[in-house]
């Protein structure tokens, strides 16, 4: 059921992605496809200048790449606890870099300046408004104010991961969603992974069983990179099979290792310093 498009479109992005403990416990992260490599990697606290290894190599190559957008997101932790943030976003922007942000937004609210630093969309991750759902898809009974931090966010794209937890929460998630002028899109993103994929299937099947309720019930408005855009409840929506898509993307990783492939698990371990 998950079959990689290895026919990538040009560079068109580039992801820093921080290694760390996490604020969250999300049992579908990406990070865990490759736990025991990820081990022991900290660099939340290290400054991206003096101490990350290779991270002026990684933005050479994306000069050289021609790639204007950098994203910064985590492989196993979330973009809001790097210390360093601001410092990096001002000199990303300095480098003539656009910054985005991808975060699961539980530190938002405090946060919200540096958010609104960036010069792109901010990726929220916004699974469900139920806490005995949130708790079983991301550890946390508590969930972050959507309500008040959406309306104080410039501009925002929303992703839902769609899952056995909250697939029957999709379209009165959108409809919450879709009263706020600033979400620009909403992402719904397939779960994707390289090693847990008899782990993941059930998830996998309930995505795609809801894409056919969706593409029985709406009219397709457009693609994006092959991916499939409805407009639900007056809000486009995407749905992003990860590694079927034909986007291409660099990837860094804040433990020195830099990689030119858009597949993140992949590319890391081919690349691992």
């Amino acid at each position: 059921m998950i079959n990689k498009n290895r026919n990538r479109e040009d560079y068109s992005f580039a992801n820093i992605n921080l290694l760390g403990k996490c604020n969250v416990d999300c049992y579908f992260c990406l990070g865990k496809d490759i736990v025991e490599e990820l081990g022991g990697n900290n660099q939340l606290s290290w400054h991206f200048r003096t101490d990350w290894k290779n991270f002026d190599i990684f933005i050479q190559k994306c000069k050289e790449k021609g790639i204007k957008k950098i994203y910064i997101t985590g492989q196993n932790t979330d973009s809001l606890m790097y210390i360093f943030l601001t410092n990096i976003i001002t000199w990303l922007q300095l480098e003539g870099f656009m910054v985005g942000l991808r975060t699961n937004g539980y530190l938002a609210l405090n946060k919200i300046d540096i958010i609104n630093q960036c010069d792109c969309n901010v990726g929220y991750s916004i699974h469900t408004l139920n806490t005995d759902t949130n708790n079983k898809i991301m550890g946390r009974w508590d969930i972050p104010r959507w309500d008040k931090i959406i309306p104080l966010t410039k501009s925002c794209r929303v992703s839902i991961v769609v899952n056995r937890y909250n697939k029957d929460e999709f379209f009165s998630l959108v409809r919450w969603l879709s009263q706020f002028p600033n979400v620009k899109y909403i992402q719904a993103r397939r779960i994707s992974t390289d090693t847990r994929y008899d782990l993941l299937k059930p998830d996998i099947m309930y995505y795609e069983k809801l894409f056919k309720q969706v593409e029985s019930k709406y009219e397709l408005k457009d693609r994006f990179y092959g991916a499939e855009i409805y407009e639900i409840y007056g809000k486009e929506v995407c749905f992003w099979r990860t590694v079927e898509t034909s986007v291409n993307s660099m990837n860094y990783f804040t433990d020195g290792t830099v990689s030119e492939e858009y597949f993140v698990v992949e590319g890391y371990l081919k690349n691992k310093i």
